[in-house]
């Protein structure tokens, strides 16, 4: 990727760059799947995940080019004048890749923004990232799950089996093993990602630049993407709803999630405990 970005004045005229729309979530919460959805649109490329090393896109790997020309890149204090230059890049790919684009999606997961730091970043502050989005009023796509159980069961199912999607198994494949599961790894999990929910959206709310859409809600009765999905997120990016909204992807788990679980009975109880 290249690390300088095309001078105003060499840019095609009556082009604009893409905005940029970061797509925000724990992992387990769908959005693989989703970034494929948004990806059919003709005016929307998405980079993948951002800081997930094995993405040749990643920021990583553009920090690594700018380590070769400068190693004093890789300083705490350069992170922020890094990152603005990197997100140019991609609203460049984007438009080599789509001439038309308006919107270039950026994946982050919320276990790996803390990986964009700062010099004496206070402990107990939600990462750097999350501020500069809002310094900066990009747009967020910031996908929830209801059923908080479903999700850290989901996690530990692939954490355990390094099986994150449906591509890692035969055509029409399924997951069928049996994990076990640490009851309080699973409480630690269920109460930090409800901390965290709540966390983020008070730190966003409020601004038309931020929605928030559920796991739950995400498709129809078909399992194809629910329609009144498509038009909010077609307003809220300012596109024309032309999504394609049969997803790319097979589930990778049955509806009753504690299938794959050893211990079900043990984790179902300390669910009802804690309810009450």
């Amino acid at each position: 990727m290249s690390h300088d970005m095309a001078p105003e004045e060499t840019r095609p005229r009556g082009k604009s760059l893409p905005k940029p729309c970061f797509l925000l979530a724990r992992p387990r919460s769908g959005t693989t799947v989703f970034n494929r959805m948004l990806g059919t649109h003709p005016k929307i490329v998405c980079m993948g995940e951002i800081f997930n090393e094995a993405n040749e896109r990643s920021y990583f790997h553009y920090l690594a080019g700018l380590n070769a020309e400068d190693p004093r890149s890789v300083f705490p204090g350069k992170a922020v004048a890094n990152f603005t230059r990197f997100l140019e890049t991609c609203k460049q790919y984007a438009l080599e890749k789509k001439p038309g684009c308006r919107i270039v999606v950026l994946d982050v997961k919320y276990d790996q923004a803390h990986l964009l730091c700062e010099p004496w970043w206070r402990i107990g502050n939600l990462p750097r990232l999350f501020f500069l989005i809002r310094e900066k009023k990009w747009k967020i796509i910031d996908i929830h799950r209801r059923d908080l159980a479903s999700l850290c069961v989901s996690n530990q199912v692939a954490i355990q089996t390094k099986i994150y999607h449906s591509t890692a198994l035969e055509q029409g494949q399924k997951q069928t093993a049996r994990v076990n599961i640490r009851p309080d790894t699973f409480l630690r999990d269920v109460k930090s990602t409800k901390s965290v929910y709540d966390m983020i959206v008070q730190h966003f709310c409020g601004g038309s630049h931020y929605t928030t859409i559920f796991y739950e809600e995400m498709f129809d009765e078909d399992g194809n993407f629910s329609g009144e999905m498509l038009e909010g997120i077609s307003t809220f990016l300012g596109v024309r709803n032309v999504f394609d909204p049969a997803p790319r992807l097979q589930k990778l788990l049955s509806e009753d999630i504690f299938a794959y679980v050893e211990n079900a009975e043990e984790i179902r109880q300390i669910i009802l405990e804690n309810a009450k």
